[in-house]
């Protein structure tokens, strides 16, 4: 009789046997693809924080009142390394703001607050701190930067005053002598922070102003209003954050910058700001082992139970094994019988996994906190499985044939007269 014809007719006769395997290759096939949907998954959010967790380190003069600030050639320098995505610092002045000859009075009408803004200035606004934690956010326009200037204000100011993008207004310091300095309204913030909760702001520069007193500028204009006040030569700044776009490279990226610029190290030191990453990292270092701790031991108790049914499966076949080796059918014949007949199993089993996983990877998935949408069984992750599953297979058919092909076929029907 043909080898595939046996296995065909063995698996269906012995049907229960084959119920068993394909529930538990249906079974452990399912959960296999479903962590390797969420380990992918768990990678994929590794890369994006990399990149959005305002990883940076700041290039800080020795002291404020250093005669030798952070220059523009210094900035530049740093900046064009590679991993180094941007770069910004703040100044700041107490601002008044006019619109047509009209002084603009602030939300608050408390008496010293009543006509005056904080006013930061920025080499690009997107990385104040206010914005980076998410105090503020930005809801039209866009951000001001160095070459691409304006002022950004809240919202409601705007409101009051019938403002909108594009709309030119005046920014001086108090004093009456002070130059009056004209830029375009280039965005507008709302204010997610609540004014009291210090805590949730993460960088409040200054407690005696609520957001929306705040306005932020480029730093061209912000030398200009501030002009009569500079007493040093330059751009006065003494310490400045420089923004990279893999945190796990910020380390060797500042490395970087220490031995390949020409800057004296003598007159200035970099601090490394990568608390918010190593917080996250470890928690997603954790969830990335658990995930993978799961998937090899779901795989090591599936093999031992798999093992464990074909051992007791040939043990009980031993008088059919022995017979078609009497009658001189070669023993790689009758393992290739077992392979083909957990073969025919498996091809059932593992395109149902398939199916099964892609509709249970997702709820799995918000287990370890991930979404459900983010949670995809790929075709890729199918091949692995698959593949690597009829190895595993093979191996476990092999390991439970072992104690009988040993034996001589004379010797095996012996033990069953």
């Amino acid at each position: 009789m043909n080898l595939g014809i046996r296995a065909f007719l063995y698996t269906a006769r012995k049907w229960k046997k084959t119920l068993l395997l394909f529930c538990l290759l249906l079974f452990i096939t399912t959960l296999v693809l479903s962590g390797l949907a969420i380990a992918d998954a768990q990678e994929e959010q590794s890369e994006e924080l990399r990149g959005v967790t305002g990883a940076s380190f700041t290039v800080n003069a020795n002291n404020g009142y250093t005669l030798q600030p952070v220059t523009d050639e210094m900035i530049q320098e740093i900046a064009a390394i590679d991993g180094v995505e941007a770069y910004n610092t703040s100044h700041w002045t107490i601002v008044n703001l006019y619109h047509q000859d009209t002084l603009m009075k602030g939300t608050d009408e408390r008496e010293y607050v009543a006509d005056l803004f904080y006013g930061t200035g920025c080499f690009d606004s997107e990385y104040s701190p206010l914005f980076l934690s998410g105090a503020l956010r930005l809801t039209e326009g866009r951000h001001v930067t160095d070459g691409n200037g304006g002022i950004i204000l809240y919202e409601g100011l705007a409101d009051k005053y019938g403002l909108s993008i594009g709309d030119t207004l005046e920014v001086k310091n108090g004093n009456p002598d002070d130059p009056l300095v004209e830029c375009q309204i280039a965005g507008l913030f709302e204010v997610i922070a609540d004014d009291n909760d210090e805590q949730a702001t993460m960088a409040r520069p200054s407690t005696f102003y609520d957001y929306e007193e705040y306005i932020f500028v480029d730093m061209d204009t912000m030398s200009a209003i501030s002009a009569p006040y500079t007493a040093s030569e330059g751009n006065g700044i003494t310490s400045v954050d420089f923004f990279v776009s893999d945190a796990a490279k910020l380390e060797g990226i500042v490395q970087e910058v220490q031995n390949s610029t020409s800057i004296d190290w003598n007159s200035y030191y970099i601090t490394v700001n990568n608390e918010v990453y190593e917080r996250i990292s470890s928690s997603l270092s954790d969830t990335s082992t658990l995930v993978t701790t799961l998937i090899v031991m779901i795989t090591v108790v599936s093999m031992v139970l798999i093992i464990l049914i074909l051992s007791m499966s040939i043990r009980s076949r031993k008088r059919e094994i022995g017979i078609l080796l009497a009658v001189g059918i070669e023993k790689y014949a009758v393992l290739l019988q077992q392979m083909l007949e957990i073969c025919l199993v498996a091809i059932v089993a593992f395109p149902l996994a398939y199916l099964a996983s892609r509709e249970m990877a997702g709820t799995l998935g918000t287990l370890f906190g991930k979404t459900a949408e983010n949670v995809i069984v790929t075709p890729q992750h199918f091949i692995l499985v698959g593949a690597a599953g009829a190895g595993l297979l093979i191996i476990a058919v092999l390991v439970s044939c072992i104690p009988v092909m040993r034996m001589k076929p004379k010797a095996i029907l012996s033990q069953m007269e």
